[in-house]
């Protein structure tokens, strides 16, 4: 069988950091097939979707491709002419269950597959097998009369592994809990029997959802050029090297203003960082940097928090397009602000004037508001004697 995968500016109060954090995904563990199917991409395409490979061996040619697996209850063969039938017969038996679980796409398997399709399906992987492109397995039963799935061993799309792994059962057989079973074991054989040091198997230890916008495996050059970028950024924005980080904005949108004010205005409130997180990709396109920061606006409140500051770079080829940032300011931070903009108005029209335009004296403006949330802070404490 065959396969494939479906799948302005920023206006920064720069009194602080900016109030609505960007969501970092965190996993979930991955649900059942059935319990949460994804979606479906619907798909005329007649003749069944191809793995997509390199034409490049996926393992050395010292290494021993299995070619007949026993295992308790079931073995695994090279899927072939050999057998067409039984596996034609598998996946026909349960179209929509692969469809909704495994391809996620209506054009494999569906009704009108020709013999002659199959046939050629057979052949296919059979030719991939034997170039040593991917390999391409059969679950039978321990006489080989029915085939109860498939297991594929290929390349990975995405970047960052060296092998992508997927299986699939028929209807009849995840009802009986053999998928679960047929996972566990294919899981332990990959790792104990197979020359690979990263494997990637999406839809189960991975989910859909974060396995779709994962780097494609072509983008890996642009990914760790793009990644080098974004830690540079970073180094010139905490080294408050404005020069420097001028010229690695130099062709970014407006965002780049706001930007050089937000460095001017973290070197006057003297940021000291206490946690770097190395930035992480959303694609080859899109990278995310966390910093956590001791600053001296947020050290007035005596909250003893740490903020971090999530920068969400957005590249066009391999330069800097636009910079957005975040962070996860307590409530009272804010009401700190609030209370300087209301009570101290000479510091609003004075070094924190046009503040969110971009104004001139950034530094000076952080020292101010720094000297006005320690103000807020004592008056909140003579009110509430019992703490602030």
């Amino acid at each position: 069988m065959k396969f494939a995968l479906a799948g302005a500016g920023l206006m920064l109060l720069v009194t602080g950091c900016s109030p609505t954090p960007i969501p970092t995904p965190t996993p979930t563990p991955t649900p059942t097939p059935e319990a949460a199917a994804p979606a479906m991409v619907v798909d005329p395409v007649v003749a069944e979707p191809a793995v997509t490979t390199t034409g490049a061996a996926l393992v050395g040619a010292d290494f021993v491709v299995p070619t007949l697996v026993p295992a308790d209850g079931f073995k695994l063969v090279p899927l072939g002419p050999d057998v067409v039938k039984i596996d034609f017969d598998a996946y026909m038996s349960s179209i929509e269950h692969l469809q909704t679980t495994f391809t996620r796409s209506t054009s494999w398997p569906r009704e009108g597959i020709s013999d002659a399709d199959a046939m050629l399906d057979m052949e296919t992987e059979q030719g991939r097998f034997n170039r040593r492109e991917s390999f391409a397995y059969a679950v039978l039963t321990p006489e080989g009369s029915r085939e109860r799935g498939s297991v594929y061993v290929k390349p990975s799309s995405k970047a960052g592994y060296d092998a992508e792994v997927l299986l699939w059962v028929t209807k009849a057989e995840f009802d009986a809990g053999f998928d679960s079973q047929l996972f566990a074991w294919v899981s332990q054989w990959i790792t104990t029997q197979w020359p690979f040091q990263k494997v990637a198997y999406p839809g189960r230890e991975i989910p859909w959802d974060v396995w779709d916008v994962l780097p494609e495996a072509g983008d890996a050059e642009l990914l760790a050029q793009n990644l080098k970028t974004a830690e540079a950024f970073i180094d010139a924005f905490y080294s408050f090297d404005a020069k420097r980080l001028s010229a690695l904005l130099s062709q970014a949108d407006e965002t780049a203003g706001a930007i050089l004010y937000y460095q001017g205005w973290a070197e006057g409130g003297n940021y000291k960082v206490l946690n770097r997180a190395a930035c992480a990709p959303d694609s080859a396109l899109q990278l995310r940097c966390a910093i956590t920061v001791q600053d001296d606006p947020v050290v007035a409140l005596q909250t003893g928090f740490n903020v971090t500051d999530t920068f969400a770079l957005t590249f066009e080829g391999t330069h800097i397009a636009s910079v957005k940032t975040s962070s996860n300011d307590q409530p009272i931070y804010y009401e700190a602000r609030r209370w300087v903009e209301e009570n101290m108005p000479e510091v609003m029209t004075g070094p924190c004037l046009d503040r969110k335009a971009g104004g001139l004296t950034p530094g000076d403006c952080a020292r101010a508001m720094t000297a006005g949330y320690a103000r807020f802070y004592a008056q909140k404490s003579k009110a509430s004697p019992g703490g602030a």
